[in-house]
């Protein structure tokens, strides 16, 4: 699903101006957003995105690890939320909260309740109590640095899940406050993921289905990091597409969670009547606005693609019934139990590793989930649980 993804996942159960972005060109205007001319359609672009969506449909997860240190005995964590209100939070908390209770843990599980101020609190009382440990869960560093820099220098380690820590560049720029965090492929950190490989994964699969021909109304989030850098990637690879053309209406947290999304898809969609495509960066953006303005306009005969992210159960509903076109699935329960297994690593004084996350395109003939849970890896990553049973030397 962030100043940062602190809306991303909110529901997944947000200076409002528009800029527009032609291919490999841009401009800004606080009224409305106009195209560069295209380019004729590239060939090349449409068959390199054709082949890199055939291996986004394979999935893109990888080996799961295969050692790692036996579970550091008596150790007290808490897992913070963002909220237990939305299931791009709740259900990730609730893969760390089973995960840590495996390995033998003594758990808490707090809600955030969407608050900074809440956030910032619950750290504090985890400081009071002497924890051991900190799981944040869509929680970003820029947000809690003072309440980071405390537990810190209590002793308590951190560790990020689905959160931006304050070095990267979106997240405040400043020094790393996490102990550990989830890596991706080559190393590389959850927002350089998000954008490099994650937003290209959206573009590719619109290039591709469109033969290059793609109209693209985008909107997008400054505000939150996370959402910036899935922007950002899709931007970088739709303007390689000299066919193409993308207006892109930028949004904050505050509208999001005021309910402006449905009246900006509505004002964008009447704006630019040729758009066939519809690109919300996460999934509670669908459910919370831009579905119902997309459903709204092919009542009255549009045909349009509408791309989402996370692969969360309303929206894989969504796509079964034919609302939303496509999701990028992202592991929300399996990426808690990486996170126990990364905190381990710390509290052993181990390295972290890649735990094999990847994602993977779902459509309606693609990798539709089949249990109530969602998106949560694919065949590489069947039978994790057990895996990490085995590496800390747990269960049966």
């Amino acid at each position: 699903m962030t100043g940062s993804i602190r809306v991303v996942l909110l529901v997944m159960s947000g200076l409002s101006a528009t800029l527009a972005v032609g291919c490999g060109s841009s401009s800004s205007s606080s009224s409305a957003s106009t195209s560069s001319s295209a380019k004729p359609a590239d060939n090349a672009i449409v068959a390199q995105a054709v082949k890199a969506l055939a291996i986004d449909y394979a999935g893109t997860d990888r080996a799961l690890p295969s050692t790692g240190p036996k579970a550091v005995p008596g150790k007290t964590v808490w897992v913070l939320s963002c909220t237990e209100a939305g299931a791009g939070c709740a259900l990730p908390a609730a893969g760390a909260m089973q995960a840590g209770k495996v390995i033998g843990w003594h758990m808490k599980l707090v809600d955030g309740k969407y608050d900074p101020a809440t956030y910032n609190s619950l750290i504090r009382q985890a400081i009071a109590a002497k924890v051991n440990g900190i799981v944040l869960v869509v929680v970003d560093c820029d947000l809690v640095q003072g309440s980071l820099k405390a537990a810190k220098a209590a002793g308590i380690k951190i560790y990020g899940l689905y959160s931006i820590d304050c070095d990267d560049p979106f997240g405040g720029g400043g020094a790393p406050l996490f102990d550990g965090s989830i890596e991706y492929q080559g190393g590389m950190t959850y927002g350089q993921y998000m954008e490099k490989d994650y937003g290209k994964a959206i573009a590719d699969y619109v290039i591709a289905k469109t033969g290059g021909k793609a109209k693209v109304i985008e909107f997008k989030m400054l505000d939150t990091a996370v959402v910036h850098h899935i922007n950002d990637g899709f931007e970088a690879e739709m303007a390689e597409c000299g066919g193409c053309s993308v207006w892109t209406k930028i949004f904050t947290a505050s509208d999001f969670l005021s309910g402006k999304l449905e009246g900006f898809a509505t004002a964008m969609l009447t704006q630019h009547p040729d758009a066939n495509v519809v690109m919300a960066p996460y999934d509670a953006s669908i459910l919370l606005g831009i579905g119902p303005a997309v459903q709204q306009a092919e009542a009255q005969g549009r045909k349009l693609m509408l791309t989402g992210g996370e692969g969360l159960p309303p929206n894989i509903k969504l796509i079964k019934s034919g609302v939303e076109t496509a999701a990028f699935g992202a592991p929300s329960r399996w990426i808690g139990w990486a996170a126990i297994d990364g905190l381990n690593r710390v509290f052993a004084g181990d390295p972290q590793v890649d735990p094999g996350i990847g994602h993977q395109t779902i459509d309606a003939t693609h990798n539709l989930p089949t249990g109530p849970g969602g998106y949560d890896g694919n065949a590489k990553s069947a039978g994790y649980a057990a895996n990490y049973e085995r590496i800390w030397g747990v269960g049966g």
